[in-house]
């Protein structure tokens, strides 16, 4: 009687603690939680033992086979149930039905001027002063390597040269400035005294400034590629990865901007060193858009005025992430001046993913040019658009430092629903968009 006790309890254990972890085995069988597709398109999806699917009514759809398939006919949410065994529900499998996307592949190299909501602080030094002197102005006002400098006397800075020529037309000897810093998300306000020290210039001239003794990161975050764009709402999308500060955290962008940029020279790609297109930019003057949204599946804007294509003369649809294969593709980029040429590479890795998340695709390169040329994947070519069966699936994102023929990508898919597209809204048309943009 004991021992029949016993095994009741050890079972009604083993049976609640199914039901717990059942929905973490769903997504280990390959279940996802949420499934888009495009209208008039099928998905089937095999159902591991021991889970079965149901509709909304509590009908089982899973065919003899262990299939579930859907049929995408009208534009909705379509809601099912995994249930475990049949019986227990375990979690939600949601299918949305969603317009299809069109947009135009970039590959046009851009220069990227970010002006952050402060500058961070990379070294905290001291300053020798004209009485010959160390001093230690900085870290006497209690500021730390990390720390983002926002405003000094309420004058906010964004550039380091800013800081500059704002202590050097405020300071006076021994009186204090007011600075603001931001450290893990606090706004802190401290004093410091700026000294006064003789700085040498190239041509060996002497003068006296005022300095704080910090060393500051410049924002520019360099050269990269734009991945694609509306010609319809006029949002685009490039680099595919986050903009991070020399600490790598998230840089928070307040007035950014893309600019044209033209690539003069590449250093290639080996295995341990990445390479690298080296470019130029002029700054405002070539102001192709403007940055509003810097995210881990890159940053996100308005352009001025739609761009022509050398290579597309309409959009092409995205692929949804289930729609990459593994297989032959092909990127899109700049590698000299500033035309964009096509080379080939192969997906050798597409990761099943069901929500955002970076790294879906695995790419090698195998184009002999563009291997000849660069190496493989070098830093600027982030954001350079993948395209497969004639849509647009991805973005190339990192190499890989030991192979630099090889690298990651990430899905298109997530990229445009990061930039606003998709969403249940009357698009502006093409003459408001122009309209819009030359006022």
């Amino acid at each position: 009687m004991k021992r029949g006790f016993i095994w009741l309890i050890v079972l009604s254990l083993v049976f609640f603690v199914s039901l717990l972890v059942s929905p973490v085995l769903a997504s280990w069988s390959g279940i996802p939680d949420q499934i888009r597709l495009f209208p008039d398109s099928e998905f089937s999806l095999y159902v591991q033992l021991p889970f079965r699917v149901s509709d909304a009514n509590g009908r089982d759809v899973t065919d003899p086979k262990r299939m579930f398939s859907f049929l995408a006919e009208t534009i909705g949410r379509n809601q099912f149930q995994v249930r475990l065994f049949g019986i227990f529900p375990v979690r939600d499998l949601v299918v949305d039905v969603v317009p299809e996307i069109t947009v135009y592949p970039g590959g046009q190299s851009i220069g990227v001027l970010v002006n952050p909501n402060g500058l961070v602080v990379s070294r905290v030094v001291p300053v020798r002063g004209v009485d010959g002197r160390e001093h230690f102005p900085a870290a006497k006002a209690g500021i730390l390597p990390g720390d983002v400098i926002v405003s000094i006397n309420n004058q906010p800075v964004s550039r380091p040269e800013q800081v500059g020529q704002i202590v050097n037309q405020l300071a006076l000897p021994n009186a204090s400035l007011d600075i603001v810093i931001s450290r893990n998300e606090r706004s802190i306000q401290r004093k410091i005294v700026p000294i006064l020290s003789v700085q040498e210039d190239f041509a060996g001239h002497q003068h006296k400034r005022y300095l704080l003794g910090v060393f500051l990161e410049d924002p520019a975050a360099g050269v990269g590629t734009l991945t694609f764009y509306d010609p319809v709402s006029g949002r685009y999308g490039a680099l595919g990865h986050l903009i991070a500060d020399g600490r790598g955290r998230s840089m928070e962008i307040s007035q950014g901007s893309i600019v044209q940029a033209s690539i003069d020279s590449i250093k290639l790609g080996l295995k341990g060193s990445p390479g690298e297109k080296l470019g130029t930019f002029q700054g405002e003057r070539d102001i192709l858009g403007t940055i509003d949204k810097n995210t881990n599946f890159g940053i996100y804007g308005n352009l001025a005025e739609p761009l022509a294509h050398p290579f597309f003369r309409q959009p092409l649809p995205i692929a949804l992430s289930h729609q990459v294969e593994v297989g032959a593709a092909q990127i899109y980029t700049v590698i000299h001046d500033n035309s964009i040429r096509q080379f080939d590479i192969e997906i050798t890795k597409v990761v099943a993913q069901d929500r955002p998340s970076d790294k879906g695709l695995i790419l090698r390169v195998t184009d002999p040019k563009l291997l000849a040329a660069t190496g493989g994947i070098v830093q600027g070519m982030s954001g350079s658009p993948i395209v497969q069966n004639g849509r647009i699936v991805g973005a190339v994102t990192h190499v890989f430092i030991n192979n630099p023929t090889m690298g990651y990508g990430s899905f298109i898919e997530w990229m445009v629903y990061e930039a606003g597209l998709g969403v249940h809204r009357e698009p502006d048309s093409i003459v408001t968009y122009i309209e819009r943009n030359a006022s």
